[in-house]
């Protein structure tokens, strides 16, 4: 897994996303792609919601660069998921919304320049690590690998060309 975030930073490098966008972009392109994977677990969409996964996975690595977060995704996801996750669906979802909330409500913050105490890195970290955390659990939940579902996204963006438009990447197709 070390690889292939090493091969998402690299590639969000190459295209300017990680100091040519801000935080506040790339959130809306989290909950860009975490609609999507709710609309497919709505819809009981298997395709979609393993692209959901692997999308949501991308931008959270990228999330993760620009804020300058230490922590090691692939180190932290083994330990935490080493027992079986939670298999309540409305459950996972819950948690992955209110815990994209609260990085949302810190990313808001920073904007602001309003300092909580309890806005700190390690509060971002539990908050990204929760996400994946649930990303992995719905993975699980639907019999989806999820180091595929992170493979299948890098995929489809590997060899991608676009453009950045007010510091949002728009794929070459959209433009």
């Amino acid at each position: 897994m070390n690889q292939l975030i090493e091969k998402i930073e690299q590639w969000a490098e190459d295209r300017n996303l990680i100091n040519g966008s801000t935080l506040q972009k790339q959130m809306l392109k989290l909950m860009e792609e975490f609609g999507e994977l709710c609309s497919g677990i709505a819809k009981n969409k298997p395709d979609v919601i393993k692209d959901s996964i692997g999308d949501c996975f991308v931008v959270m690595v990228i999330l993760r660069k620009q804020a300058n977060y230490q922590i090691n995704i692939a180190e932290e996801l083994i330990q935490t998921t080493q027992s079986k996750p939670i298999s309540d669906m409305d459950r996972i979802m819950l948690t992955a919304t209110g815990s994209v909330g609260r990085f949302a409500e810190t990313v808001r913050n920073n904007i602001d320049g309003v300092c909580h105490r309890w806005i700190d890195k390690q509060y971002n970290d539990d908050c990204v690590l929760r996400f994946l955390q649930c990303l992995h659990a719905i993975s699980f939940n639907l019999n989806l690998d999820f180091i595929d579902c992170i493979q299948h996204a890098y995929d489809q963006i590997k060899d991608r060309k676009g453009k950045m438009i007010d510091g949002i990447f728009v794929k070459e197709e959209d433009l």
